[in-house]
């Protein structure tokens, strides 16, 4: 899954024209240069942890490998062993303004489960198929994404 947010975004306008009104306003004082430096290698810092992308990589008999790539390039893979895997679920987070769908897979000895896509939190239907598609593979369950679902 791919994160479709502009690499450059209002955020980035508003720091620059925060940036500038500083300097218009403090003139080319060190508190000046201070301000705005500061302003902006804490906008590249953020910036450098967006994630842009979060994949799972599913190998029959072998396991599942979760991947996310930040903004920056840098990347964080982890690789669970298919013996440790208990299940793969979809769950629901309750918050006080959200319901949030997620995938999550439940790893034998730890107390966490792994959740999958937790930065970009795809919507239901592209859940349900990456859900499908890793317990048919890891289960050799039989794939059900192309059933219809009905809600009542």
């Amino acid at each position: 899954m791919t994160s479709d947010a502009r690499r450059i975004n209002s955020y980035d306008f508003f720091t620059i024209l925060v940036c500038a009104s500083l300097v218009y306003s403090l003139g080319t004082t060190i508190t000046g240069y201070a301000l705005v430096a500061s302003l902006i290698v804490t906008r590249v810092v953020f910036k450098l942890h967006m994630v842009t992308e979060e994949t799972i990589l599913v190998i029959r008999d072998v396991g599942v490998q979760v991947k996310t790539v930040y903004l920056g390039g840098r990347s964080v893979s982890r690789f669970i062993d298919r013996s440790k895997i208990q299940d793969i679920i979809i769950n629901e987070a309750i918050t006080m303004l959200h319901i949030r769908v997620y995938m999550a897979i439940i790893v034998e000895g730890e107390d966490r489960m792994v959740v999958v896509f937790q930065h970009l939190l795809p919507k239901l239907n592209v859940l349900l198929q990456a859900y499908h598609g890793a317990r048919s593979i890891i289960f050799n369950e039989k794939d059900h994404s192309d059933f219809p679902l009905e809600f009542s």
